[in-house]
């Protein structure tokens, strides 16, 4: 027990969350705090170009069949995912079958911010983990939410939704789901990463690399105030309706952890999967579900998502994980 205190203590006294607190703070206090739009986009793209290159250098050293394991497991635990988050929003917390299939596909893909966040915390405590998770996170991003799309259009008898909105069509999913701008620029950043000659990658460094983690505290401090204003929209919908938002992370990076385990991952590696398994998407999902699903309340999945499980993973969940994989290894 006293792994996990010493463990949150770290993660809470890192500048990434105490970024993230005071980002929460702004908004309670009603500060007039603004990050300009064109800022943001900037250093959303610096975040996940970087993220991408990183990833793209350490595939260099490894084989697919190296990979072949996790890719498949990662693609289980996703579907799986899925189906535990349909099952709880759906028979437990009684949420229409709309809102179900529109929770379930942001429960099933993941959060590329809690994967930073997860790496930062694992190199900050020195823990080993395979590098090319990365390109594990781009390969999580998809599934759930084309499962959900065409579960949707199945059980809705929607079939025809297509020819009545070409922007709903399952090809217009399919390209959001796999080629939205965060998926596009993770992509972009791998091949970047992988085939760029070694002295062009130094000298986009800098920006590439040692600003890193200095844009990622201005992104989690603005994603706080996002997700404080995203629960403040949130109305005539009952606290404990929201509890799924909590427990679906547990399960599923305690899923994560198990099943890095059994396919022979290090510690280090099984928590990111943790990472992963255990987030929720607020970029990717949000833009396909509200093409394909329009019915669906958006306040409610990317509230869940964004202004509760981000927050409760980057606070609880990443500790949690990491103290789990160290009693399972």
């Amino acid at each position: 027990m006293e792994l996990i205190y010493e463990i949150a203590y770290t993660n809470l006294l890192s500048p990434m969350i105490l970024f993230f607190l005071i980002g929460i703070v702004a908004v309670i206090v009603n500060s007039d705090l603004k990050v300009p739009g064109a800022f943001y986009t900037g250093y959303t793209m610096i975040i996940l170009l970087t993220i991408g290159i990183k990833g793209g250098v350490e595939l260099r050293n490894v084989t697919l069949m190296d990979m072949l394991p996790t890719i498949i497991t990662s693609i289980v635990l996703s579907i799986v995912m899925f189906g535990i988050a349909f099952v709880t929003v759906k028979g437990i917390f009684k949420f229409s079958l709309t809102d179900s299939f529109a929770i379930s596909a942001h429960y099933g893909s993941v959060s590329a911010v809690t994967f930073i966040a997860g790496i930062a915390f694992l190199e900050k405590v020195g823990v080993y983990y395979e590098a090319y998770m990365s390109a594990i996170l781009v390969i999580m991003e998809g599934p759930a939410i084309i499962l959900a799309i065409v579960l949707y259009k199945v059980f809705t008898q929607q079939k025809n939704e297509a020819n009545e909105n070409p922007d709903a069509s399952l090809k217009h999913v399919i390209k959001e789901a796999f080629f939205g701008k965060s998926i596009f620029l993770l992509l972009g950043g791998i091949f970047i990463g992988y085939v760029a000659h070694t002295d062009g990658l130094l000298q986009i460094r800098p920006l590439f690399g040692d600003l890193f983690y200095g844009i990622l505290c201005i992104f989690l401090l603005h994603m706080g105030m996002v997700a404080t204003q995203s629960i403040r929209q949130l109305k005539n919908v009952k606290p404990t309706s929201f509890l799924f938002a909590f427990i679906l992370p547990v399960v599923g990076g305690t899923l994560g952890v198990l099943a890095g385990y059994f396919i022979g991952l290090s510690v280090g590696g099984a928590v990111v999967l943790a990472f992963l398994t255990g987030s929720a998407s607020y970029i990717a999902a949000p833009a396909a579900v509200g093409q394909a699903i329009p019915e669906a309340n958006s306040g409610i999945y990317i509230g869940s998502a964004l202004g509760l499980t981000l927050p409760f993973n980057l606070i609880v969940g990443i500790p949690y994980f990491y103290w789990l994989a160290s009693v399972v290894y």
